[in-house]
């Protein structure tokens, strides 16, 4: 859960200040420059006058206007009235990255939702590169090329694969911040990220990179070459790419002192064993281990606290492990599994691409253009392996047979002992295992992207402009999910692991499955391997071969996109005082298609994988018109340089619930002299429901979910026990049943929620799928700055720019665990939406073990946020020919609210300086450029984070509960209005916050004398900065660092 978080009341603009000085003095760099500096090495610089500038980017040099990413309008790149970061590739490659999309993720406005050390938190994402810009999601943030769209990495979403675009093609990147639904259509909301692709390279160009971390893993090796031609007197180019990368997969196992894959987590464990304040309270423990589930298998819940675990030899001993506290079934040190023996840090990545730029001008009127490219991408993933929690009422494991054959005869006596097994011949024992010598249920992904985009542009009218174009993109992608455990076959008969865990002898001593010794024959399978399950390394192979499958999933999907556009301006008819009025104009039209599924048997829920239906939606289409008009009221004139104001429209026609809708925005420049300009820019914007939104197939999942009804949450809320009574939930407590589990962690209420002894969370089923009633989001956007230029400082330039942008109508899938609450919370009763979508068990009251929840999306949600953008370069040739050059950009967040509760909407969830939402984030680096060699160091901060939700150590805004009361304070307040509430559990961390962070790295250049080789070294994370306690770079501690000191050689050959 992602609750709210909002700073204490201190002054922000004294921490502006004081943020911004700090970050400019310690990260002052080149990175991320609208205005590159010349490159290391680039010797088309002529500075004659001596200024320190070269006469090329002078006051009075010709600039050619170009279309600047958030416009189909040319103007030049600073003059922009919304917000505008463009970064080179040079910026984007002074570190050992060789990942694109790592390296943007480093820019302080886009968050790692989706890099290469988080992608496997999910089936079938291992590998994928995805941008969110603001933390709005990576949905909202509109991803092109060249202006166009590109075809999805994920079917039924819009969601691009930044692996996919070639790195030695690129001139630019544009970051833009705000809606811009008006210019580009859906899903614009956030802003825009515009990957500018060179448009006249010549030459030859041969880049090779390899590293490896100080540890001696994650290796990576990229080598990438570039050919490019111009022919008939310069009319005519093309351009060929080719790249190769790699990345080894970083496992859990690697990085022991980290994961403690080996030795036990180290992770916050609740240990208070006294009254607390309203929860639970945390202390740093290491060598953690879970007691309720073990790799050789457990026996828990026997009364006085012991679990009984099979040893590798298949006898059965006492866990000795240290419980830590009354409310958790973790311990220290003892037998139980780490949770972390399989899994990775990071995906195994291999890429091949290959593209191809092309144009031609027959004539200024006739320029015909294509651009085509070809990625393949393999990826491999390990996850947890399959697993079975044996306990009465948990799902997906049997009860154990008493007489089974691989039961030695010391286990059956432990048993005896603990008086289980009495009647070996009839009775059955529960057994929760983590099975990793089945191995890891890995993820072996091949996906393959196709893009040819072919149009014509041209010039008439002397300086009217137009482009047809038609854009197709295709994905391809196959995935194979390794050690997926067999259960039932395609008829939903018992196979695999069911019958082979069921092992007997028969008449001559043999161990074979009981299926093929019972009366019955018509149910034999002659495939059947017994399988040990008693004890760590006890499967044979044969068996593991037999209970073991590998799932198959197809996906593909298809874009097809037809523009046309016109642009100009009316300087024929007539001119206002700061020039000719400026359009564009144009329609678009494209549909998207869309197939995944899942092998027969596995979407029909045979396998340990979720049951997952296929998908094959009806093709989405959109009709669109757009225009845009710009009018410079004035120009060139005293206290008035230039004042224009801009205006954009997009009418788009869905063949879905979302109709027809509309996006605008309003722009404005006033520069007073040439070294001032204010900008400012509203827009309202809009995100289509995605296939996958609408479409979904109902499909199977597992959440760790609490039941409210349990003893130990019952009272966490004063309609719980009434409407968990009117569910048919038992409410009366056996205070025989309690005492006997005072002082352990398992449950012993066989059947009975309430009489848990503590609160239970199991891993259960509940199924989700799409809703064909969306309609759109809803955005809107402010932005307003001030760029700064001063001529009496050659080289500099500055921007402040504040964003605010709020999104109504976000599409929600209400998760089970809120479902489950919101429907025994409710002050009507049971008789809400929300119950209606629960499912009890009615023999024993707990969770349906099949459909426990029913869960959809929902147009109710809605996210705000707004803060400032800091963004300052310089750059200075010096008489001496030497260069430096440096850069700081950095991100003050305001404001990040998320309103996701269906029963308040108003109640906000506070998400500011909470896990990967940092109050200040900057990036920099500075370069120092000696002719034949150059050093580059860079910097990239993140400010301290909030280790559980912000409302839990703070006073918050929120709902006023019933019983009226603010919280510990003793304050009152109205129910159901907004107020300020206390501290949720401000004793829950000794320390509130993890403490802010700053990576360093090191980069240097040698150029060959007489010779365009270069060859260069780095270092990142200079000084090996670890993450925080417990922080494995997934979830909200994505932005950290898990990998550790990296170092990487390279060489750049230009011909």
């Amino acid at each position: 859960m992602n609750y709210s978080r909002l700073t204490a009341g201190k002054s922000r603009l004294f921490a502006s200040t004081g943020a911004v000085a700090l970050s400019l003095a310690l990260f002052t760099s080149p990175t991320y420059a609208q205005e590159q500096a010349p490159a290391a090495g680039d010797a088309e610089c002529i500075d004659a006058d001596g200024n320190g500038i070269c006469d090329s980017e002078e006051e009075g040099a010709e600039s050619a206007a170009i279309i600047v990413t958030g416009t189909r309008i040319s103007r030049p790149t600073l003059s922009s009235p919304v917000p505008v970061t463009s970064v080179t590739p040079e910026e984007l490659t002074n570190t050992g990255d060789i990942s694109l999309g790592d390296a943007l993720n480093d820019l302080p406005s886009l968050r790692s939702t989706f890099s290469q050390g988080n992608s496997t938190r999910f089936i079938g994402t291992a590998g994928l590169n995805l941008l969110d810009l603001r933390g709005l999601g990576t949905s909202r943030t509109l991803v092109l090329v060249n202006g166009k769209r590109h075809i999805t990495a994920s079917p039924g979403d819009y969601l691009v694969d930044i692996n996919t675009i070639p790195v030695d093609l690129l001139e630019r990147v544009d970051v833009v911040t705000g809606g811009n639904s008006a210019v580009y259509g859906s899903d614009a909301v956030a802003g825009v990220v515009n990957f500018v692709l060179k448009r006249d390279f010549e030459g030859i160009s041969i880049n090779g990179q390899a590293g490896i971390s100080e540890e001696g893993d994650r290796a990576t090796r990229f080598i990438s070459g570039v050919y490019g031609k111009n022919f008939a007197d310069g009319r005519g180019n093309v351009a060929i790419a080719a790249e190769w990368a790699k990345t080894d997969p970083l496992y859990f196992t690697e990085r022991d002192d980290l994961t403690g894959a080996y030795s036990g987590r180290c992770q916050f464990n609740n240990v208070e064993d006294g009254p607390f304040y309203n929860g639970y309270d945390n202390e740093p423990l290491c060598g953690v281990r879970n007691r309720a589930i073990s790799d050789g298998g457990t026996i828990g819940g026997l009364g006085d606290g012991d679990a009984l675990i099979f040893a590798p030899n298949g006898n059965l001993v006492i866990d000795d492990g240290e419980f830590i506290g009354p409310f958790t079934g973790n311990v220290i040190g003892g037998n139980g599994s780490t949770l972390r023996n399989t899994g990775q840090l990071a995906a195994g990545l291999e890429r091949y691409t290959f593209n191809l730029l092309a144009h031609f001008d027959v004539s200024d009127a006739f320029r015909p253009f294509v651009e085509a490219k070809y990625v393949h991408i393999d990826a491999i993933q390990e996850g947890q392996p399959s697993f079975f929690v044996g306990g009465p009422g948990y799902v997906g494991g049997p009860d154990m047979r008493c007489d089974n054959a691989f039961l030695n005869a010391q286990a059956l006596g432990t048993l005896q002992s603990f008086g289980l097994c009495t009647d070996p011949a009839t009775d059955t024992f529960p057994l929760s295992r983590f099975n990793v010598d089945f191995g890891g249920r890995g993820e072996l992904h091949d996906r393959d992207t196709y893009r040819i985009v072919g149009g014509v542009e041209g010039t008439f009218n002397d300086d009217w402009n137009y482009e047809v174009s038609l854009n197709y993109g295709r994905l391809e992608t196959e995935m194979r999910s390794l050690n997926n455990l067999l259960l039932f076959d395609i008829d939903g008969n018992p196979t695999g692991f069911n019958l082979a865990v069921d092992a007997v002898e028969d008449g001559s001593g043999n161990i074979v499955c009981r299926v093929n010794t019972d009366a019955d024959p018509s149910n034999n399978d002659p495939n059947c391997v017994p399988l040990n399950v008693f004890g760590f390394g006890a499967p044979s192979q044969a068996a593991l071969d037999y209970v073991n499958t590998t799932a198959f999933r197809k996906e593909w999907a298809e874009q097809f996109v037809a523009l046309a556009s016109v642009s100009g301006d009316m300087s024929q008819l007539f001119e206002l005082p700061g020039g000719p009025i400026a359009f564009a104009l144009g329609g678009e039209y494209r549909e998207e298609k869309a197939y995944s599924a899942f092998d027969d048997l596995t979407a029909s829920g045979g396998t340990f994988l979720n049951a997952i239906q296929p998908f094959d939606p009806p093709k989405l289409t959109v009709k669109e018109a757009f225009g845009e008009v710009s009018v410079p009221i004035l120009a060139n004139m005293p206290f008035a340089e230039e004042l224009t104001i801009s205006g954009a429209a997009r009418v788009s026609d869905y063949n879905t619930a979302t109709g027809t809708v509309w996006a605008y925005n309003v722009q404005g420049i006033y520069a007073p002299i040439p070294d001032i300009r204010f900008r400012a820019a509203y827009a309202t914007s809009v995100r289509a429901p995605t296939q996958s939104d609408l479409y979904s197939p109902a499909s199977q999942n597992f959440a760790q979910l609490t039941d409210p009804c349990d003893s130990q949450n019952i009272g966490n809320n004063p309609n719980r026990a009434a409407n968990c009574a009117d569910a048919g939930v038992p409410t009366t407590a056996n205070a025989a049943l309690v005492a006997a589990c005072a002082g352990t962690s398992f449950p012993l209420a066989l059947g009975d929620p309430f009489l848990n002894c503590t609160a239970r969370t199991s891993s259960t089923s509940f199924v989700q799928g799409g809703n064909p009633n969306l309609t759109e989001e809803k955005g809107k956007s402010f932005t307003a700055g001030i760029v700064v230029e001063p001529r009496f400082i050659p080289g500099l330039n500055f921007t402040v720019d504040y964003y605010n942008i709020e999104i109504e109508d976000q599409i929600a899938v209400l998760g089970a665990q809120t479902i489950i609450n919101n429907c025994y919370d409710s002050p009507s009763g049971i008789s809400n939406p929300f119950c209606a979508t629960v499912n009890r068990d009615p023999s024993t009251g707990l969770f349906d073990e099949n459909e426990a929840v029913i869960a959809g999306g929902i147009n109710f949600a809605s996210r705000k946020t707004e803060g400032i953008d800091f963004d300052l370069a310089y750059r200075r040739t010096f008489d001496n020919g030497h260069r430096l050059s440096f850069r700081a950009i950095a991100t003050h967040l305001l404001t990040l609210d998320f309103f996701e509760d269906p029963t308040s909407p108003i109640n906000p969830n506070r998400v500011k300086s909470e896990l990967g939402d940092p109050d200040w984030a900057a990036s920099a680096n500075i370069n120092y450029d000696f002719g034949e060699f150059d050093i580059t160091w860079s910097a990239r901060f993140l400010d301290s984070m909030y280790k559980s939700a912000y409302e839990n150590s703070n006073r918050h805004r929120g709902i006023c509960p019933s019983s009226g009361s603010t919280g510990s304070s003793g304050g009152t307040c109205t129910p159901g209005e907004l107020t300020t509430l206390d501290p949720l559990n401000p004793d829950q961390y000794e320390e509130h916050k993890f403490g802010a962070k700053t990576y360093h790295n090191l980069r240097l250049n040698y150029e060959l004398p007489g010779s365009d080789f270069n060859f260069y070294v780095g270092v990142d994370n200079l000084f090996d900065t670890k993450p925080p306690f417990g922080q494995l770079g997934t979830a909200g501690g994505d932005p950290y660092d898990t990998f550790g000191r990296y170092y990487y050689a390279g060489f750049r050959l230009e011909l």
